[in-house]
């Protein structure tokens, strides 16, 4: 919202877009979570797969496989990391939405304390 001083309708306008935009970024965080999940599977399975597949002691294995999946476990962890950005800025649209809630309350509280001649 601006520094002016909103309508009431100018607030329903605003909270209907915030409500339009927490829609949006509720469904790109569904992406996001699936996105993550796979790649987070897919990073399991290639330090696994490279850990059966490598020759040494337990440490070195453990180590060589998890160079071996260094691709896919920065793919996860980028992934999980939008999965976080996206969580927080729903929680941000949520407080704008209660802002635009309370401002909203107080133009209605204000329009109600104006005189009113019913007669006009």
């Amino acid at each position: 919202m601006s520094e002016q001083l909103l309508t009431a309708n100018e607030v329903v306008i605003a909270l209907s877009k915030l409500g339009a935009e927490l829609d949006a970024t509720v469904t790109a965080l569904k992406q996001a979570e699936l996105d993550a999940a796979n790649k987070r599977h897919e990073a399991d399975q290639a330090e696994s797969r490279a850990f059966v597949a490598a020759d040494g002691s337990m440490d070195l294995r453990k180590h060589l496989a998890r160079i071996a999946a260094a691709k896919q476990e920065q793919e996860a962890l980028v992934a999980e990391a939008v999965c976080r950005y996206l969580k927080t800025r729903i929680r941000a649209i949520e407080v704008r939405v209660d802002i635009g809630r309370s401002y909203g309350a107080a133009v209605r509280a204000e329009l109600a304390a104006l005189p009113y001649d019913q007669s006009a």
